[in-house]
């Protein structure tokens, strides 16, 4: 049996205007009226969610001891609740045989004056849902949004670690699970947020004023789902390095290894080779944006051969970083990214200047690819892409996009919940990330662009900035986001949006980080100082846009490209493309 997605939101959410209103509705998740409770103290708190129906005590992943935690605790200066939420299961509902739902909900709540020995709350009044990594399993952190007076919460996505990666494959019947799928990508977070915000009126007696998202690849991804389908119970969302395009994303994760493995027959490309030849890039290209800094403002216009780095020639690094012929060439096939046997882009590279990891042995699942993604397309945990040759890339990824993609990938781009509402949306994205490239966040914001006729009619409530030379979620060699969350909050509560945002690290100093297609322009003087800076130009140009059409969605091994928004898509001819080297 196929299951819609969209069957699985049995809670309906009350879709009135104000704060206030809305939240009510959120009374419908316990037993006893939240009208009816008064503020009490966490060890009430817990005797409460005792009561409640579909709650019971969470047992936390291996290797962690089995033991169910109490429902809630005094940590510090925060009471903690944390419980499985199970309102489903069975076969009827999508899962295996006799398999419950169990939902892990983590909420955090600075302590209220009944616990803080009657002296004043640090609570803000407000509510910050963080968002997970990866394929979750367990807890993120949420001591810093606590510590900052938010109440926290944070989902372990419907599943324990050790279930990881093939929680979504009911192995005996070969089928997908997609009981555990939607709660994975749709109904945990939906279950974060909702209880985070009833508890919330029960531990403090009074609502929130202000409900926020903050996540980052995964968790911008969880974002971006929220955005889609719940975007009116939100003030504003902070989404980096969204992971939203799961199928092909997890299918161009192993592209690396696998050009590898096709072209050198021995896997011999190793991670400093790797490191090695995108250094010789940076530095190649560093100085096409006017400024030598050892980073690039855009990798796309970055053109340099793998074959200057072959050992023996002239300015190569020494053995044992050197590459011979066919690892270069392998390296700039990564470099250019997946394209299918017709020779048409299927997702996005990492490209020069992010250091694709795991060239020689197959990334983050084995042998079931990257977050396990060909077992859940074969619907087989025993199944091992790594004998495959690169002729059946294409093959695989069409797939996964007609098995997977329906209920996995956020790839929608009606955001009129969030519009309609008055919220905020702040993407970023790391320049030199190396495990979810920025060019599928471009490829998204484009989209939303084409939708609402333009980026003038997103900015007064969506922006997206790109971070040069920063890698996946921060770090790297780039100037770094400062306050990125404070600064979506800032738009939300006093309506200035945001120009550009203080980027800054110890080598390079402060620039501004610029609203796409914007770039930061130096003007001259100190670059070290951000008001010699500006933003300005277009990273939007014929060669960028060209070099960035991917195939159809579920048509990954055709010539057809997706090309909504061009005005004239016969522009973007054969010899628009960066040639494959």
């Amino acid at each position: 049996m196929k299951y819609d997605r969209h069957t699985f939101y049995f809670l309906e959410i009350s879709r009135g205007g104000a704060m206030t209103k809305r939240f009510l509705s959120l009374a419908a998740l316990l037993a006893v009226p939240i009208s009816a409770l008064a503020q009490m103290s966490c060890t009430a708190l817990g005797s409460y969610l005792a009561t409640q129906p579909n709650i019971s005590q969470y047992v936390p992943p291996l290797p962690q001891p089995q033991v169910p935690a109490p429902l809630t605790r005094i940590n510090g200066t925060r009471c903690e609740a944390q419980f499985i939420y199970s309102a489903r299961g069975g076969a009827a509902d999508g899962y295996a045989v006799g398999q419950a739902q169990r939902i892990g909900i983590l909420v955090g709540f600075p302590l209220n004056s009944q616990d803080n020995g009657g002296l004043p709350t640090a609570w803000n009044g407000k509510v910050r849902n963080v968002g997970g990594g990866g394929l979750q399993g367990g807890f993120s952190s949420i001591t810093t949004a606590t510590n900052a007076g938010y109440v926290a919460s944070n989902t372990d996505t419907g599943h324990p670690t050790q279930d990881n990666p093939n929680f979504p494959v009911i192995q005996d019947t070969h089928e997908l699970n997609y009981g555990r799928l939607d709660d994975f990508l749709r109904e945990s977070i939906h279950q974060q947020y909702r209880w985070a915000l009833a508890l919330t009126e029960v531990y403090y007696g009074r609502p929130a004023t202000r409900n926020y998202w903050d996540g980052c690849s995964t968790g911008g991804r969880e974002g971006l789902s929220l955005a889609l389908n719940f975007g009116q119970d939100f003030d504003g969302f902070l989404t980096g390095a969204p992971a939203n395009f799961h199928t092909r994303l997890q299918v161009a994760t192993v592209w690396p290894f696998w050009v590898q493995k096709e072209l050198t027959g021995t896997a011999t490309l190793t991670q400093p080779k790797m490191n090695a030849a995108n250094a010789s890039a940076v530095v190649a290209c560093d100085e096409q944006d006017g400024l030598k800094d050892g980073i690039l403002s855009d990798s796309r216009t970055c053109h340099f051969d793998a074959a200057n780095n072959v050992c023996g020639r002239p300015g190569a690094p020494a053995a044992p970083n050197c590459l011979t012929e066919q690892e270069a060439q392998a390296v700039n096939r990564i470099w250019d990214g997946p394209r299918n046997d017709r020779g048409q882009r299927i997702w996005f590279p990492f490209g020069r200047g992010a250091n694709a990891g795991v060239t020689n042995s197959p990334p983050f699942g084995g042998p079931c690819g990257s977050l396990g993604i060909f077992c859940w397309s074969h619907r087989d945990t025993g199944f091992d892409f790594t004998s495959l040759p690169l002729s059946q890339f294409d093959d695989e990824t069409e797939l996964a996009t007609n098995v997977v993609a329906p209920y996995s990938d956020i790839m929608s781009v009606d955001l009129d919940k969030v519009k309609k509402r008055g919220g905020k949306i702040l993407m970023w994205h790391g320049g030199a990330d190396q495990l979810i490239p920025w060019r599928q966040s471009v490829h998204y914001y484009d989209k939303a662009a084409f939708r609402y006729k333009g980026y003038e009619n997103l900015s007064s409530w969506f922006r997206f900035f790109l971070a040069p030379g920063v890698t996946h979620c921060g770090g790297g060699a780039g100037p770094q986001p400062q306050a990125l969350f404070d600064v979506m909050v800032n738009w939300v509560e006093s309506g200035n949006a945001p120009d550009s945002i203080v980027s800054t690290n110890a080598t390079l100093g402060s620039r501004p980080m610029c609203p796409y297609p914007q770039t930061a322009i130096f003007d001259g003087g100190d670059s070290k100082v951000a008001s010699s800076w500006h933003c300005g130009g277009s990273l939007k140009t014929k060669e960028t846009v060209c070099m960035d059409l991917v195939t159809k969605f579920q048509k990954e091994r055709s010539n057809a490209l997706d090309t909504d928004g061009l005005a004239n898509p016969a522009t973007c001819n054969a010899d628009s493309n960066v040639p494959v080297r």
